[in-house]
């Protein structure tokens, strides 16, 4: 992934969200991320980060997000889509911490999108609380359901709004587009199998899809913080693998999120 950057260790193992806020919607967010990623200091980066935390912990994501989306002088919606998770996370932690948002909303996106396709193939009576505990997790990711599908986020990124109003290289999108296709193509095989189980009923059913994606979704906020870390040290970016099928594909996902957003 990068100079000197050791694996990341885990397991293998969507509703979309509207792209239409993010693509046109969300200039004053974007304005926004390229000032706070410039300028934010460390001391107040923090400050934020722990008072963002404990107000999301205490009201939920959403009211939290809606109350910095009132100090910001910006629309609450459009701190829900991919624009939104990369301001939050330049709040938090500069240009390095909009990388790890983007990279995670889409890790997350993404394999949170296979794990409903697997779940439509299971018999109707499993489906509903499946489907409700695949999208309880992927609530839990900033830009999470915005990012469950590539139109969604390619529209986004193609928008300009992540660097500095420039929109990127047909080819940076382009890996980004081919990076999302396969780990949804790794997910996909190992939902199917959780999908082929033979459970006793549905909650046993969601059960079982609740922890395949709970583990995928922390395995995909490490390699997205690794990744950004890496960025944030002027490392060359690239993938270095070992980490599993699914693994390895988020890897790539987050190493080719960072390399687009490295352009701006």
């Amino acid at each position: 992934m990068s100079d000197g950057a050791g694996g990341v260790g885990g397991s293998d193992g969507g509703s979309g969200g509207s792209s239409g806020a993010d693509s046109a919607g969300t200039s004053a967010a974007a304005d926004s991320l390229g000032s706070v990623a410039e300028s934010v200091s460390e001391s107040v980066a923090e400050a934020v980060g722990s008072a963002l935390g404990a107000m999301a912990d205490a009201v939920g994501l959403d009211e939290a997000l809606g109350s910095v989306a009132d100090a910001l002088g910006v629309d609450a919606q459009d701190l829900q889509g991919l624009v939104g998770a990369a301001l939050m996370g330049a709040i938090t932690g500069g240009l390095p911490g909009a990388v790890a948002a983007v990279a995670n909303a889409v890790i997350g996106g993404t394999v949170a999108s296979a794990a409903h396709d697997a779940v439509d193939s299971m018999p109707a009576p499993m489906q509903s609380l499946a489907h409700q505990a695949v999208d309880a997790l992927l609530g839990s990711v900033p830009g999470g359901f915005a990012s469950a599908s590539p139109q969604g986020v390619l529209g986004s990124l193609a928008s300009g709004a992540l660097t500095n109003g420039v929109g990127p290289s047909i080819g940076d999108l382009g890996e980004v587009a081919r990076s999302m296709t396969g780990l949804a193509d790794a997910a996909r095989d190992v939902f199917g199998g959780v999908a082929a189980g033979n459970y006793a009923d549905a909650v046993e059913a969601a059960s079982a899809f609740e922890g395949v994606l709970g583990a995928q979704l922390a395995q995909g906020r490490g390699i997205a913080a690794q990744v950004s870390d890496a960025f944030g040290a002027g490392h060359d970016l690239h993938a270095d693998g070992g980490l599993g099928a699914v693994g390895d594909a988020m890897e790539q996902l987050a190493v080719s999120a960072a390399r687009l957003m490295a352009s701006r």
